[in-house]
């Protein structure tokens, strides 16, 4: 089977990613799912480069979320520059933690937002 590049990207980031030793889920995850997990959400492209080129050319922005006990916020730090990392060297990447309760009890949420040119 032939994947899209966007469908090759995701994977190779859950690839990157599964060195956290964190499970993955590519969807939010029901209430009883308890942290540590990681989110590799929502994704958006621009083909806006592709009419400049002539090859198909996507910038793709993916939402990672991770979720962590809000206990300890030495790993959290330590996590965020663990996936920093195993994301590799993107000049567009952003990070934000905050405390979160969106899940139903009080977490850290790492929010990635990670944007990438593929061809």
């Amino acid at each position: 089977m032939t994947y899209s590049s966007t469908t090759k990207f995701l994977k190779t980031l859950g690839n990157r990613l599964s060195d956290l030793e964190i499970p993955i889920f590519y969807k939010l995850p029901k209430a009883s799912e308890m942290e540590p997990f990681l989110v590799i959400g929502s994704a958006t492209s621009d083909t806006g480069k592709t009419a400049l080129t002539g090859a198909v050319i996507e910038d793709v922005t993916v939402s990672i979320d991770i979720f962590l006990p809000n206990d300890n916020r030495t790993l959290v730090e330590e996590t965020k520059f663990k996936a920093i990392r195993l994301l590799g060297r993107n000049s567009r990447i952003s990070t934000t933690v905050i405390l979160d309760d969106t899940i139903g009890r009080e977490v850290y949420h790492i929010a990635i937002r990670l944007t990438e040119s593929i061809i």
